[in-house]
């Protein structure tokens, strides 16, 4: 056994063992999207962070020159599409329903892949511009969310069609974003992140003094489950230009709802089946109905 198949064995170990926990929980892995099966619903049901499991799995899962050649020629040519619906409809802040679609549509286009859910903070030094998407952080209304939604779609640890989109604090930021982040192993760099990368300037000094903690004692108080995810799914940083973003999950998300279903009852923008149905499915050829 060489260098490279003993790095891999523990992978292909884990791998396995997921195959046959779900397998014996009467769950098909080989089908794209089985966390839809009712068997997984039900294991979910009991256990809310069992759609870890599934992220586990597939990038565990091993893969093939053709396998990784497909997704290198299918997920670039996919978020272009959906980058460019969200910028067409105007659909600002629209992470949730991005990943969501991208999610889906991925399923359909055979790849595997999982949302991730946590911080986004940018950085561009040369112009001053600092923005920051926190996780944690106070509620800011019924219609705006907290942290930021993107894809792992391995080989591409990081796939974000929606980052441009945001609603920036200094327009200036959007000459520098780029409409689509794909970034895989070999450009982004494995960071440690701090309590300032997770949490907004005000909900962490209102929590600080109620402790009372500062730093990394804050981050794991705030958010417990930090320190497990963070060894399986850790934190990025990426260079993109002038851009520093630096990427900090928290939970893996599956879109609950159904590809005909995302963003239907919106007043902004199409249904992901409108554009799945007039742009994606013809974009690479596929036959509706």
């Amino acid at each position: 056994m060489d260098d490279e198949e003993q790095r891999d064995a523990p992978a292909v170990d884990e791998h396995n063992r997921l195959t046959e926990e779900f397998q014996a929980s009467g769950i098909d892995p080989s089908e794209l999207g089985f966390y839809d099966q009712p068997a997984f619903l039900a294991m979910e049901e009991h256990d809310k962070n069992y759609i870890q499991k599934y992220a586990e799995w597939i990038i565990s899962r091993p893969m093939d020159a053709d396998y990784e050649a497909h997704v290198r020629t299918i997920v670039p040519k996919l978020a272009a599409i959906i980058a460019s619906a969200l910028a067409t409809d105007i659909m600002p802040g629209a992470c949730i329903t991005a990943y969501g679609m991208m999610t889906r549509m991925l399923d359909r286009l055979g790849v595997w892949s999982f949302g991730l859910y946590g911080s986004a903070n940018l950085y561009v030094p040369q112009r001053g511009l600092h923005q920051s998407f926190h996780a944690l952080d106070f509620d800011p209304g019924p219609n705006s969310v907290t942290g930021h939604a993107w894809l792992c779609v391995p080989p591409y640890l990081i796939a974000d069609a929606s980052l441009a989109f945001q609603d920036w604090a200094d327009a200036q930021m959007a000459d520098v974003v780029p409409q689509v982040v794909l970034v895989d192993d070999t450009a982004a760099t494995v960071i440690q992140p701090t309590v300032e990368d997770c949490a907004g300037e005000a909900f962490r000094n209102f929590r600080g003094r109620q402790l009372p903690l500062t730093g990394p004692e804050l981050l794991h108080c705030l958010e417990p489950r930090f320190a497990a995810f963070g060894q399986r799914f850790p934190a990025h940083e990426v260079a993109l230009g002038e851009l520093t973003v630096r990427y900090v999950p928290v939970v893996v998300r599956l879109p609950s709802l159904r590809l005909e279903h995302i963003n239907l009852e919106t007043e902004w923008g199409r249904s992901a089946i409108t554009i799945w149905n007039d742009v994606v499915a013809p974009a690479f050829g596929l036959q509706l109905g």
